[in-house]
């Protein structure tokens, strides 16, 4: 096993890493008892002296020599003290200094191995009774500041402002009362003899000392080089969103986040800066450091989160940070007593969005007609029918199922059914609730919370559900002054249960497509009270069986802290476990159904069940050192670690036909002949060594150097290991001596710049560089089987190395008026050696050429991030308004393809490609007339299954070379032919945009985001209806709206069936201007309206804060799609538009603290 992994990793399965895991804690447990009884037994040696009338000092030296122990005193103290006389036989060392100090006006402490001698100090005054403090805190222009926490330096006794800014706290006359207000300075007062203290915070001055997460450790702001940006966990809080993408979208600038659909549980993905590579990439997203999905995370339990664009800031995570990292961080426990927060949330949702069908029977039996017509050459539905339907649709009150007359064993359905409104239902629901409980002493803090997430489905019969339950505990133990050990522990339960429908993908599968091709004309129930054909599509939902998914996952990380020399150095370190495990029960039956009076039964599907289970097991050690020193005006700060991750996965499956009963769903009720079992499994690993470099001069000149030497199981053994650096530097011009004038208007000015490279190990499969055997049946029967057959393996190069990332970033961040904040950066991104075939090799080699690094692109943007922070009276109360807002933008460039014609329409790559371009057809209009259509250009070449295209009705396209046809030329850049590139589908001008505004108790924030330009071709039968096929719905998108000579400005063609389901670059499936839409959009994502009760009536009831609030997520839009079309679920993999759902949420929710 060890050929498919690094060198010298070390290999465990399952069982054995829960042993191994097991005996880590306990040996990291005895590690510390032990160290502690040793420490204990260093400094608890007895003591033996005897002494007559000499000084303090000459004993302190038998001591020393007697134990470990260091002392510190000023001489001074000793030379006044008097001579001794003591004897001691194996004493302690507390016992020998008590008696040493008796009657001495001196004092001892013993700090670990070192005992501090100082004065001893004067008496204390009697003690006083606490007197009652009143005050008041107001800012610098007058305005009272609610909030403010008012506390007693040294305990935690203490209160916070009210609205008005007022406190009341009980305080003895040597106590020093600190008030402390983010943003503002913080101010101490000595009580004294006050009764009264009032106070005027001034704003800070800058957030120049604000701390960001950056890896392995954390900056100030203001020393940053690299691309990162950050937002705090509070935009989470109180928010009814199931997992964190949701809410972080749109929120840091240069990241992406979308979800393919609205299905419960679903993830989303991530994306930083754009097109990462040909072969797919996705930044690495770490909790508290560790790989996660963050599917998985209570995002109440958020604190913080980073995103690290660049190779600068991202290089010392190595391969798997190719294209940036996200950093999450968590909550932790906290000094003092206990707080527990507990939140609820309760939401109606509500489907966004669905294609408009027509459902008049007469109408829709007279489109059936002409699309049909049109390529059968008869109608679809003969006279009867269409009598029948013109008398419904005048009165519907006349059966909508009706035996054919014409053949009496088979009905005539001639109904009004919307297929999606018997689909999906109105409303659905959704619960979250959240409890934590944080606190601690000076030896240990914790932090432990659990959260339950209820989604239902948008299904009207036996809906889908999703269930998540969460848990997170973390522990910080504080040994010594130096050392500290702590356990990240969390656990997450996922259930999806959904419909299990007749195709191999048993969940949801094609059911969007299938909804979208039933005619509104037939019906779910026949007069008998069974199925229709059409019904048992929803007879899979409501009387088949279920999928069932239930995901198990805990993880435990353990890890230590050290710090020496007054923390200037530090070693760091961790171990994390985790067991991914997941298992699918699957039934399935076949739904009856019938199709006339005749009782002759048939059956959509068949019977079958299923099981599958995998099982993932993922390790990760990170150990690192750090320190930093400054001399005079010179900062250093230098880091190097060891990283080493490995991952196990193994997976199981059996299925089998004929179930015998849908209530009981194990293959144990199964009696087919033909069972299929398979099992696979894979592994990877990756190992690194890392360092960081900060220099800082005069807090002016800034300088970081990063690099890794990587290493992944993923390529051959000599090219396993790679070395990538990075630069970074910044100039704080607001520091020099001519700026100072400038900084009461430009508080900040920095300019940054960073130039790296990374290894990315995600473009290629786990074992891609391996020859693999394959098998499988022939297709020749012999002595009446089909004999197995193992295939050779394909060509593997021997030089499969890695694909690599290069970043330069130049970027600028400032600050106007100590209220307006910016970051802008521009960057360039170049992706080389992009794994893909190879060139061309001679046929008679009789395989397909190897993989090999023969790709380049580049991809090149810029984004901005603005926040403005202010506040003004209103009615003699604070109105505090935060404002932010960011867009981002991004195009790329293939630089390096093996296409060397240059060919854009077999779909490949080739030199010079903005990857998203769309090549098609300009529209010049709709022939009106035989004789206009004869005279234009010929365009029988672009014929699908009509070939006449020079007719009235058809459409008409732009002759751009002049050659006298409409043509594709030989599909290449040179020779288009009449092509073009008329859009591309890639999205720029990402953006997104809100506020948070307070005002007496009450708050609103409102936030906005959307995409700025991007091209949606629309496909199949949600846009196309009747001219993908005429079996699809009647869309209200080409109600009286296809050609006639009655109707010549009609946008659609003439209406004939089958037309955009011609094939590529045929018909109506060809791209064109006419029908191509800008998918650009803007989306308001969140509003929420909160009231927080009133401080001094909760303190009453013992309670902190309560607050209570409404709010909604995706409530409105503006675009310019066609009906029926989410801008965010255009790509359905069954066609345009055809994906789960997206809903608009309707919340009421509410917090306590205690």
């Amino acid at each position: 096993m060890n050929f498919y992994t690094l060198p010298g990793l070390l290999r465990i399965n399952r069982r054995q890493l829960i042993k191994t895991f097991l005996i880590m804690k306990i040996t990291m447990l005895l590690i510390i008892i032990i160290c502690l009884r040793a420490s204990a037994s260093t400094y608890a040696q007895n003591i033996s002296l005897s002494e007559k009338n000499v000084t303090i000092e000459k004993v302190i030296g038998k001591i020393k020599q007697q134990s470990a122990y260091v002392f510190w005193y000023e001489s001074k103290l000793l030379k006044d003290a008097h001579p001794v006389t003591i004897t001691v036989q194996n004493g302690t060392i507390r016992q020998t200094l008590d008696l040493l100090l008796k009657d001495q006006p001196l004092v001892y402490e013993i700090v670990d191995n070192t005992i501090v001698i100082s004065e001893k100090p004067a008496p204390s005054p009697q003690s006083q009774l606490p007197q009652n403090i009143t005050g008041k805190v107001i800012d610098d222009k007058g305005l009272p500041l609610p909030g403010v926490n008012v506390v007693i330096k040294g305990t935690q006794k203490g209160t916070v402002t009210d609205n008005n800014g007022n406190y009341k706290l009980a305080a003895e006359r040597d106590q020093v009362i600190v008030f402390k207000f983010i943003g503002f300075i913080k101010q101490e007062v000595v009580v004294g003899e006050l009764k009264e203290v009032n106070i005027t915070l001034k704003p800070d001055q800058s957030n120049l000392d604000e701390i960001t997460i950056v890896g392995y450790g954390s900056q100030k702001k203001v020393n940053l080089t690299g691309a990162v940006s950050s937002i705090g966990g509070e935009i989470l809080e109180d928010k009814p969103i199931p997992n964190i993408g949701r809410g972080l979208m749109g929120q840091l600038p240069g990241l992406t986040i979308t979800s393919a659909d609205g299905q419960p549980g679903r993830a989303a993905t991530f994306n930083i800066w754009g097109f990462t590579s040909i072969n797919g990439g996705s930044p690495l997203i770490l909790v508290d450091g560790i790989e996660t999905n963050i599917n998985d995370i209570n995002p109440d339990d958020v604190a913080s989160a980073t995103v690290l664009k660049d190779a600068a800031s991202s290089a010392v995570y190595g391969s798997r940070a190719a294209f940036g990292v996200v950093l999450i961080t968590t909550k932790e426990g906290r000094k003092g007593d206990p707080k527990i927060t507990y939140s609820f949330n309760y939401a109606l949702h509500k489907i966004t969005d669905l294609p408009d069908v027509v459902t008049d029977p007469s109408t829709v039996v007279s489109y059936k007609n002409q699309a049909y017509a049109a390529y059968y050459g008869v109608n679809m539905y003969n006279s009867t029918q269409v009598a029948y339907a013109n008398a419904r649709s005048k009165n519907s009150s006349l059966p909508a199922t009706i035996v054919d007359p014409n053949n009496p064993t088979q009905y005539d359905y001639l109904g009004n059914t919307n297929w999606f409104n018997v689909l999906y239902k109105p409303i659905n629901t959704s619960s979250i609730q959240n409890v934590s409980v944080s606190g601690g002493t000076d030896k240990i803090t914790y932090y432990v919370s659990a959260d339950y997430n209820n989604q239902g489905g948008v299904f009207r019969y036996d809906p889908d559900y999703y269930n998540r339950f969460n848990m997170r505990a973390k522990l910080d133990f504080k040994l010594t002054s130096w050392l500290h050990v702590y356990t990240n522990s969390a656990y997450n339960r996922t259930i999806y249960n959904a419909p299990s429908l007749w195709t191999s993908d048993y969940t949801t599968g094609d059911l969007y497509h299938e909804i979208g091709r039933q005619n509104s004309l037939n019906v779910l129930y026949n007069p008998d009270g069974s199925y229709t054909q059409s019904g048992a599509l929803i007879g899979f939902l409501k009387d088949g069986a279920r999928s069932n998914t239930v995901t198990n996952e805990p993880q435990n990380t353990i890890g230590f802290a050290t710090s020496f020399f007054k923390d200037t150095w530090r070693i760091k370190g961790d171990y994390t476990f985790r067991s991914t495990s997941d298992y699918n029960q699957t039934s399935q039956v076949a739904v009856p159904y019938e199709t006339g009076p005749t009782q002759q039964v048939y059956y959509a599907g068949h019977s079958n069940a299923s099981a599958w289970a995998d099982d993932n097991s993922y390790t990760a050690i990170n150990i690192y050192t750090e320190y930093e020193k400054t001399f005079g005006k010179h900062y250093f700060k230098g880091m190097i670690g060891f990283n080493q991750e490995e991952n196990n996965y193994n997976t199981f499956s059996a299925e089998n036909d004929n179930l015998i009963s849908s209530d009981i769903g194990y293959l144990s009720q199964t009696t087919g002949t033909t069972p299929a079992v398979t099992g696979s499994g894979y592994q990877w690993a990756v190992r690194g060594a890392f360092s960081r470099l900060n220099y800082m001069y005069d807090n002016k000149y800034l300088l970081e150097l990063d690099g890794r030497y990587d290493g992944s199981s993923r390529f051959p053994i000599n090219n396993q290991y790679t070395f990538n650096p990075s630069a970074s530097v910044g100039w704080r011009i607001s520091e020099e001596p001519f700026f100072k004038s400038l900084t009461n208007v430009v508080n900040n000015l920095k300019l940054r710049a960073s130039y790296g490279s990374l290894g990315n190990d995600q473009s290629l499969g786990n074992y891609s560089f391996i020859p693999t055997l394959s098998s499988g049946n022939v297709s020749n029967v012999l002595g009446g089987i089909q004999p197995l057959a193992v295939y050779p393996p394909n060509l593997v190069s021997s030089s499969l190395t890695w694909e690599k990332i290069y970043n330069s970033v130049l970027g600028v961040d400032f600050s106007l008026f100590h209220k307006l904040d910016v970051t802008f950066n521009v960057y360039q991104r170049d992706t080389k050696n992009m794994i893909t075939q190879g060139y061309q090799l001679p046929a008679v080699l009789g395989a397909t050429q190897p993989l090999e690094n023969a790709a380049d692109l580049r991809t090149s943007g810029w984004d901005i991030n603005l926040t403005y922070n202010d506040k003004f009276d209103l009615a003699g109360k604070p109105f505090n308004y935060s404002l932010r807002a960011n867009v981002w933008d991004s195009q790329t460039v293939i630089t390096r393809y093996n296409n060397p014609t240059r060919n854009w329409y077999n779909g490949d790559y080739y030199v010079g490609e903005h990857v998203g371009d769309v090549w098609g057809l300009t529209d010049v209009g709709i022939f009106q007339t035989n004789a206009a259509a004869k005279a234009a250009p010929d365009q029988s070449l672009l014929a699908g299954y009509y070939p006449n295209m020079n007719q009235a009705g058809e459409m008409q396209y732009a002759d751009l070379n002049h050659d006298g046809k409409i043509t594709f030329g030989n599909g290449t850049v040179s020779n288009p032919g009449d092509a073009k590139v008329i859009g591309n589908t890639s999205p720029r001008y990402n953006f997104g945009a809100g506020g948070n505004f307070s005002w007496n108790d009450f708050d609103f924030s409102i936030f906005f985001q959307g995409v700025g330009k991007e091209t949606f071709v629309p496909s199949e039968g949600y846009y196309w209806s009747l001219f993908f096929a005429p079996y699809e719905n009647l869309n209200t998108t080409i109600l009286n709206n296809t050609w006639t000579p009655q109707n010549p400005n009609a946008f659609f063609p003439s209406l004939k069936g089958w037309r955009d389901d011609a094939g590529n670059y045929q018909d109506l499936a060809i791209p064109q201007t006419r029908y191509i839409y800008s998918a650009a959009y803007i989306r308001l994502k969140n509003l929420t309206v909160g009231y927080s009760i009133p401080t001094p009536l909760l303190k009453k009831i013992g309670v902190d804060k309560i607050r209570v609030y409404f709010s909604g997520e995706d409530l409105w839009e503006s675009d310019k799609l066609p009906q029926g079309f989410d801008p965010e679920g255009l790509n359905g993999s069954w066609g345009s538009g055809k994906v789960y759902p997206f809903q608009r949420e309707y919340s009421f929710g509410l917090s306590a603290k205690f």
